[in-house]
């Protein structure tokens, strides 16, 4: 059986080679901090190590016979600028697992630096004293120090590694090698020197030194001290590059730099000693790196995205629907009637009628109101644009109002102020964005009093609670609620859609227009089948009293938007976890709050009623020109270290289609405030709370 080998600082140019370098002999366990990113055969996961008990728990989880710290803070100029990142990566991370390795007697390689000492002599032995010039230096100098301490069996490499990078971190190596190939200069010192090693040779020799059960301090370098310079030049020889593109410089003509050591050069006569070995030269190293380039990093790893939201689908939900698709009927069968009557339930509703899509629902509401030219409907400017085309299906028109800054929900002062004003108001459809429920008794009380319908738009609100805490889609304040199964919603079908009502005409009509305006002769209500007396031509339907068995009768102008069997399987199926669904996004959302309570430049939106919504998306507000990027330039930064982002939404009367309708953005200037900062971040069930600390650690130094 193969020893199990934990690698920290997985996502690193370090840790991905070193995986793929032993992955034959080993089972690897790439351990992500940075970056969500897969190899093909190898085990990666995101592990929080902020702690001494994360720590102990990752060991204990993993139970790997060797851990391999290669996780640092590699960035001179980065450490200079905060110390306490610094310490917190190269120092105290090098404890913590110091001491959850002697604790579960599992053997340590801590990787430290070349950067130890001020620079004035060469070839510097185990034993040379160490004078750190840069706070980079010292925190490695420091965790090597609590390594030793808690860790005494440890072994502690001191190093200078070149190898195949990735698209996201690359080597001195990669940089010279991608710059000559396009044809730019590479100014490169001649005054800096070092004795680099190629990663597989650096891997090689220290996992002899594992099986030799060494500890203690080895440098584990090239034998040839050489310049940054001469470097460049040897490798750009090697890969029959142009050397005339490298431009010798001096590191002493740079001040505006972090001081660091212009002589790295490590002697490795003890680790040639205890292994009897010989070190490949810089030569010999170079023509084992122009023979990987196909295989190497870049072409094996891929970098994973947390997406803003996601579905979650167990075996439960599969098998639900593997039970249809080989049992049951596939389009209109029971499981409709069945997710209907779920769905009824749980909201409070007396009838519930399933469609296609969340799109389809609003159309069909609107419909089934007998909007048409002429018509106007009461929205919000704040929404996605399904809510406003479903008015537009119909021939109404619809009329946008402003937002609250607070809950992002239509202004309902503006609301009150434009039913007194206006004529043709048909409707209101307000939306509960982002799962936080409108002030639906403020909007009844309108309604009511201007005599005009309610459609609630609940697309995001599947599980959300009123004020007085019954759960959105209840239809007590509205004459029908819609909600979307999209796969970033609340529970999934897929696609799919759902009205609920407690009015009999409204979900006779909303049944007849779902499946093209036809009826087959009866109507199936909750827990009972009725005969349907709407029949028109009863002669040709209906046989000594019996309805015929093949008789159906189109009566109104529908749409096929039908959901199917299928989809409605795993709708029931996710139904039974819906609970479970909302508590965990709930969780999350207070993770979130906590994190970004304190913290510059950004700011959680839709704080009010955190406990009555079902958190759809999770909000914030962050000040771009402060932190010097632009939003694109923020979320590709996130998408660079695999971290998904959206922005919900560009406002409806943004979009030129409206505005060639003649709606006009000044008009609404808090949803355009709003839209100006706003950025959705990864919120879904299947977020772990690794995923969600890297999140929250690569916003945090964006910011």
């Amino acid at each position: 059986m193969k020893a199990k080998v934990l690698i920290l600082g997985g996502s690193g140019l370090l840790a991905v080679n070193w995986a793929l370098t032993i992955q034959e002999k080993y089972t690897v366990i790439l351990a992500l901090h940075q970056r969500k990113i897969s190899l093909k055969g190898i085990n990666a996961k995101i592990v929080a190590l902020n702690s001494l008990d994360e720590c102990l728990l990752a060991l204990s989880g993993y139970n790997p016979e060797i851990v391999i710290n290669a996780a640092g803070l590699t960035s001179i100029e980065k450490c200079e600028e905060d110390l306490n990142l610094a310490r917190g990566v190269n120092t105290d991370l090098a404890k913590n697992i110091a001491i959850a390795c002697s604790k579960f007697n599992i053997k340590l390689v801590h990787i430290s630096t070349d950067h130890l000492f001020s620079g004035g002599q060469k070839f510097s032995t185990e034993e040379s004293k160490t004078d750190p010039i840069n706070n980079y230096a010292k925190t490695k100098l420091h965790g090597e120090w609590q390594v030793q301490k808690y860790c005494p069996d440890a072994l502690i490499i001191r190093t200078n590694f070149f190898g195949w990078g990735l698209e996201y971190r690359r080597s001195l190596s990669d940089f010279i090698l991608r710059n000559l190939r396009n044809g730019k200069t590479v100014s490169l010192f001649q005054d800096v020197f070092f004795t680099p090693i190629l990663i597989e040779e650096l891997v090689d020799k220290v996992h002899c030194l594992i099986d030799k059960n060494a500890s203690g301090v080895f440098n584990v370098a090239g034998s040839d001290r050489i310049s940054k310079y001469e470097f460049g030049l040897k490798l750009a020889n090697c890969f029959n590059l142009n050397t005339d593109l490298i431009n010798a410089s001096n590191i002493s003509e740079m001040p505006a730099l972090v001081d660091r050591p212009k002589d790295m050069s490590l002697s490795n006569r003890k680790l040639c000693g205890a292994l009897h070995c010989r070190m490949l030269s810089i030569d010999e190293q170079f023509q084992i790196l122009k023979r990987q380039e196909g295989s190497s990093a870049l072409n094996q790893v891929t970098l994973e995205t947390i997406p803003y939201g996601r579905h979650y689908i167990d075996e439960d939900d599969i098998q639900q629907v593997v039970d249809v698709l080989r049992h049951g009927m596939l389009t209109q069968g029971p499981k409709v009637l069945e997710f209907e009557n779920i769905i009824a339930s749980y909201t409070g509703a007396k009838y519930a009628v399933a469609v296609s899509s969340g799109t389809a629902a609003l159309h069909l509401a609107s419909l089934a109101l007998n909007l048409g030219e002429g018509d106007k409907v009461a929205t919000t400017a704040n929404t996605f644009v399904a809510t406003s085309n479903s008015i537009l299906y119909t021939g109404a028109k619809p009329v946008f109002i402003d937002i609250e800054s607070t809950t992002l929900n239509i202004d309902i002062d503006k609301l009150e102020s434009l039913l007194a004003n206006s004529k043709n108001i048909r409707a209101i459809f307000p939306v509960h964005f982002a799962g936080l429920p409108c002030d639906m008794d403020r909007i009844k009380m309108l309604a009511d009093k201007y005599g005009i319908a309610v459609v609630e738009d609940a697309s995001h609100a599947l599980g959300a609670t009123y004020a007085k805490g019954k759960k959105v889609g209840n239809c007590e304040y509205s004459d029908m609620t819609v909600f979307s199964f999209h796969p970033v919603k609340g529970i999934a079908s897929g696609e799919g859609g759902m009205i609920t009502t407690n009015n009999k005409s409204l979900y006779r009509k909303l049944t007849l227009l779902r499946s093209h305006g036809i009826t087959k002769g009866n109507f199936v209500f909750p827990g009972k089948s009725i005969a349907d007396s709407s029949l028109v031509n009863k002669d040709d339907a209906l046989e000594n009293g019996e309805l015929r068995y093949w008789y159906y009768e189109m009566q109104d102008l529908g749409y096929n938007y039908r959901i199917t069997d299928m989809q409605s399987a795993l709708a029931c199926s996710q139904m039974n976890k819906i609970d479970l669904f909302i508590d965990r996004r709930r969780r999350l959302v207070k993770q979130y709050d906590d994190a970004f309570e304190n913290c510059a430049h950004i700011k959680p939106l839709q704080l009010e009623g955190r406990n009555r919504s079902s958190h759809h998306i999770y909000l914030v507000s962050i000040d771009f020109e402060s932190i010097s990027l632009s939003r694109h330039q923020f979320m590709k930064e996130l998408a660079s270290r695999g971290i998904g982002s959206q922005v919900h939404y560009i406002p409806v009367v943004n979009q030129p289609y409206y505005q060639n309708l003649g709606y006009k953005e000044d008009n609404y200037p808090v949803v355009q405030k709003y839209y100006e900062t706003v950025l959705s971040i990864p919120l879904y069930y299947g977020l772990s709370n690794a995923e969600q600390a890297l999140v929250i650690n690569s916003i945090k130094d964006l910011l």
